[in-house]
């Protein structure tokens, strides 16, 4: 909802994409999967990824991961990237690396204020206090703030292979050391024990 002022924006209530993720993930376990690695961008899907990971988790099995891409990336190039910003130059980059058609770095005209858009994503993004904004408008009246002009197809890889490589090491460590402390994937047969 937060995006639908912008004309051609389509959006999902929590509950059907939680439903979606679930329904498509659950049916990859009754394929066999055991473990699940959930890679998301976006800020706002966190809590319904959240409920549908703990969900397939207990009802299916599965030994489940989410990893906030976003963050990786800007932990490993905000510094060098001003920060994490809606449409700055790590989101003109993850795109980049994957749709190059899709980035036109020449159609930049104007990114709206750096300073408040700074201040409102500092505002929403603490882990002790979380507002609920009813327009993206309200970061930036434009629906983006950033600098992406400095963006390239060379940098772009270089994120996408770093940002990959640290998750797929991280995600490792910590799918080895879940099944240290749960005993791999076998949390469901006990919950099915006690029913």
């Amino acid at each position: 909802p937060l995006h639908m002022p912008f004309e051609g924006t389509i959006t999902l209530s929590p509950d059907t994409y939680m439903n979606v993720v679930k329904e498509t993930c659950a049916s990859v376990a009754q394929h066999g999967a055991k473990y699940l690695l959930i890679l998301n961008w976006h800020e706002l899907n966190i809590p319904p990824l959240g409920v549908a990971a703990d969900l397939l988790h207990r009802e299916h099995g599965m030994t489940v991961l989410t990893v906030q891409a976003c963050f990786v990336a800007e932990d490993m190039f905000g510094k060098q990237c001003g920060g994490l910003t809606h449409g700055g130059e790590i989101e003109a980059l993850a795109v980049l690396a994957y749709r190059p058609d899709l980035v036109h770095l020449e159609r930049i005209d104007y990114s709206s204020d750096h300073a408040h858009g700074h201040k409102v994503d500092a505002l929403r993004r603490t882990r002790s206090y979380q507002p609920v904004l009813t327009d993206v408008r309200s970061i930036a009246p434009t629906g983006w703030y950033g600098s992406p002009q400095h963006a390239t197809i060379e940098k772009a890889e270089k994120m996408l292979h770093s940002v990959a490589d640290s998750i797929a090491a991280q995600s490792t460590e910590i799918f080895r050391e879940l099944d240290k402390i749960q005993g791999g994937t076998a949390e469901l047969r006990q919950v099915n024990k006690g029913r």
